[in-house]
């Protein structure tokens, strides 16, 4: 499974130090990344979990690290990337799924304008779709759906400018004076 394995798989048991510890957190660690990419944080989380010390969790965690398993830079890109792609949330919303998987703020900030850049990500264009996928788009809007359309691209982390050049000067409340 890793690079170094030359013989059969030790048994699961053992004691909780030691190379048979860090080679049982190891396949932890390459069992969950082969599921689907996580975060350093999100790895150590997962071996604090499952009781491994922390001496062991950092020593499996280099040791996946150095074989490039592990990558926070790269994920917070991809992830980024992801979620833009897919046109339902903007990037306050994608910041802080970022920041929920361990990222530093700066770091995420870092993979958030990499991404905006490689997919030519247009904030207006997605809150748009985000609107017209909700029927709030193409047609006059009353107070309280304009007030509904506001609070969804609010929720969906768009911008303020986004939602005024989308919705106008929205008033969110709809007990508007038009009720």
């Amino acid at each position: 499974m890793h690079p170094e394995d030359e013989g059969p798989p030790e048994d699961a048991g053992g004691s909780d130090e030691g190379p048979d510890a860090v080679r049982r957190a190891t396949d932890v660690c390459l069992k969950l990344l082969s599921m689907r990419a996580r975060s350093r944080h999100e790895l150590d989380a997962a071996l604090t979990r499952k009781g491994f010390t922390a001496k062991v969790r950092d020593e499996a965690l280099s040791r996946v690290q150095g074989w490039g398993y592990l990558d926070d830079a790269r994920f917070a890109q991809e992830r980024a990337a992801s979620l833009l792609r897919k046109g339902r949330l903007g990037p306050q919303a994608v910041l802080q799924r970022l920041e929920a998987h361990g990222l530093g703020e700066a770091a995420a900030r870092e993979a958030l304008a990499r991404a905006t850049h490689v997919e030519a990500f247009d904030a207006l264009a997605a809150a748009r779709a985000v609107l017209e996928g909700k029927g709030l788009l193409g047609r006059p809007l009353s107070a309280k759906e304009r007030a509904r359309a506001g609070r969804l691209l609010d929720s969906r982390g768009f911008s303020e400018d986004v939602v005024h050049r989308l919705l106008g000067e929205p008033s969110l409340d709809p007990s508007g004076p038009d009720e």
